[in-house]
């Protein structure tokens, strides 16, 4: 067995990961990256969808190869096709290429100077009473233990680092997804992303429509629990049903899950923290996490350094982190959750009437979980009584 002893060691090398480790890394830790894959960045599970900030946040310019498509708008479909434009002189999109991007920002950490150790899995973590003082891992069946004073966890969803520090063992709420990128499409404009909701067409989520260039897109479907059926078999139902698609061939697959009910309460322990969707910082109602996880690595990564050097890496003081995230993106992904508690109380006919009177930005605001409380007030406003009645309870 090989040993390592190192300051920080971060697991999983995915958005939070990267920056976690760049940040930790640029403070002056001895930081140690670990990546189960044997490249960082693939395979890809992912809509690939990216504001020009998550961007830039990231450390990235909107260039190619992390990027393949410029949005400059997103059509948001009700059950009944009725559509609502969604533009804004102030923002604009990317559709990534995600294995590229996830790799940059990976070696953007090693430049930093932490250690990349790929083909790595992570099977536990090591504890020393109450504290998490590292982790177990095999790279290429060779066991290692990592002994570090902060252990991040940005392993994902499934999160070996929480389930083995006997924290959550999984979300009460998430997506099941499933996504093709199709070639040889008839697209109208490939700038423009498309969403499409229905209870009917996608329960609990939403169908996408990403381009990746003129003639190629993710195509992709997320249901939540509430769906009867496997989501491949939505998507396959609506891309049959759509004639853009009538000549399009199947270049890739994937699929996933994506949680949904939140972030969890508690995303630290003594020696220990947790980002991106190993912590549940998913905005509810879109799925989008890539910049909600880029912050937090970056959040954590600097708060584990500054935890180290005061000599204290209780849970009370590496709560510091989730203080700080919880400011914006915290409060995000709550109000984003309500609004998908919300709209589960919809019917495909209530959607269809809804789009009728919501505008442009508020749908915006209810999807980012931003001023919710204000925008649902304008909607019930001008609503008709039914829709009064749906939203009422969540201005209390």
């Amino acid at each position: 067995m090989r040993f390592i002893d190192c300051d920080i060691v971060v697991v999983g090398a995915g958005p939070a990961g990267s920056l976690a480790a760049r940040t930790a890394a640029e403070k002056g830790a001895k930081v140690l990256l670990l990546e189960e894959h044997q490249v960082v960045g693939s395979p890809v599970s992912c809509a690939e969808g990216l504001s020009l900030r998550g961007i830039i946040d990231a450390g990235l310019q909107p260039v190619e190869p992390y990027i393949s498509q410029k949005v400059t708008k997103a059509n948001v479909y009700a059950p009944n096709l009725k559509h609502i434009e969604l533009t804004s002189e102030n923002w604009v999109g990317y559709n990534l290429n995600r294995n590229h991007f996830d790799k940059a920002l990976g070696d953007n950490a090693v430049k930093a100077g932490a250690e990349l150790l790929v083909s790595t899995s992570a099977s536990s973590v090591i504890k020393d009473d109450n504290k998490i003082i590292g982790v177990k891992a095999t790279q290429n069946n060779e066991p290692i233990e990592i002994h570090a004073k902060v252990t991040i966890g940005a392993d994902g969803y499934q999160s070996i680092i929480r389930r083995s520090a006997g924290m959550e063992r999984f979300y009460s709420d998430y997506c099941s997804c499933a996504q093709y990128t199709l070639k040889g499409l008839d697209l109208d404009d490939p700038q423009v992303n498309g969403f499409y909701l229905g209870v009917e067409r996608c329960p609990g989520g939403y169908v996408w429509v990403f381009p990746k260039n003129e003639d190629s897109a993710n195509v992709g479907v997320g249901v939540r629990k509430i769906n009867d059926k496997p989501a491949i078999d939505y998507l396959e139902k609506f891309i049959k049903k759509d004639p853009r698609f009538k000549n399009s061939k199947v270049i890739s697959r994937c699929g996933g899950i994506t949680p949904v009910s939140g972030q969890f309460d508690r995303i630290t322990l003594n020696g220990l923290m947790l980002v991106g969707d190993a912590a549940g910082q998913v905005v509810s109602l879109t799925g989008a996490g890539i910049h909600s996880s880029i912050e937090a690595g970056k959040i954590a990564g600097s708060e584990a350094v500054d935890a180290i050097v005061a000599e204290n890496l209780s849970e009370s003081r590496l709560n510091r982190y989730s203080d700080k995230y919880d400011v914006y993106w915290g409060k995000r992904i709550r109000d984003s959750r309500k609004m998908v508690e919300m709209l589960d109380k919809f019917s495909d006919e209530d959607l269809n009437a809804l789009a009728e009177v919501i505008k442009n930005d508020e749908i915006l605001s209810l999807a980012n979980g931003e001023g919710t409380a204000i925008t649902l007030a304008k909607i019930i406003s001008r609503s008709p009584g039914k829709i009064v009645k749906l939203m009422a309870a969540y201005l209390r």
